[in-house]
């Protein structure tokens, strides 16, 4: 009994140490390019209360999600917060928006810290290309870096899922 003991701490050691080796960092940049100009793409995004038609944790956690918005909903300075069992709590405000060009957002995660999110819209010719990304400081701790390393997977399946939403969505729509 006291081998396993002994055994297990040395793996829990293990771990914290490798924990500390992984990167303090994530970062996650995707893109798509869509037939359609950026204004198209551009007001899905900028627009909060369109987020539950392409947001793949919006379709995730539907059952399970209480939104709040702000008085604004639209544009730089408009949030909405979110409350769940399975979901957790957080708040998602634009902090930039540029129109046809980029959206800037802050995803405060309340006790696991404040990530940034971004979106650009870069011209090429009749189509244009949408690039979303997302950072966020691990910090220190071992264990937030562990998470970082799991999370990336499911952050890139959510990446895919947004860009392939804001397309059909985009390309759905007349030319302005």
């Amino acid at each position: 009994m006291k081998k396993f003991f002994f055994g297990l701490l040395a793996i829990l050691v293990l771990l914290a140490i490798v924990g500390l080796m992984l990167p303090g960092k994530m970062e996650i940049t995707r893109h798509i390019t869509i037939a359609a100009p950026a204004e198209n793409i551009f007001e899905e995004i900028n627009d909060l209360e369109r987020w539950g038609r392409w947001s793949y944790w919006n379709d995730l956690y539907k059952d399970d999600m209480q939104l709040t918005y702000g008085d604004k909903r639209v544009g730089s300075g408009a949030w909405y917060s979110w409350t769940g069992k399975k979901s957790g709590d957080g708040k998602v405000t634009i902090t930039e928006s540029i129109p046809g060009s980029s959206i800037k957002t802050d995803l405060d995660f309340m006790e696991h810290g404040v990530a940034k999110g971004w979106y650009t819209f870069t011209p090429k010719g009749d189509s244009t290309q949408l690039t979303i990304g997302f950072s966020s400081d691990l910090g220190p701790n071992p264990i937030s870096r562990w998470f970082g390393i799991i999370m990336k997977p499911e952050m890139n399946k959510a990446f895919d899922y947004n860009l392939t939403h804001l397309k059909a969505l985009a390309e759905a729509k007349p030319v302005q």
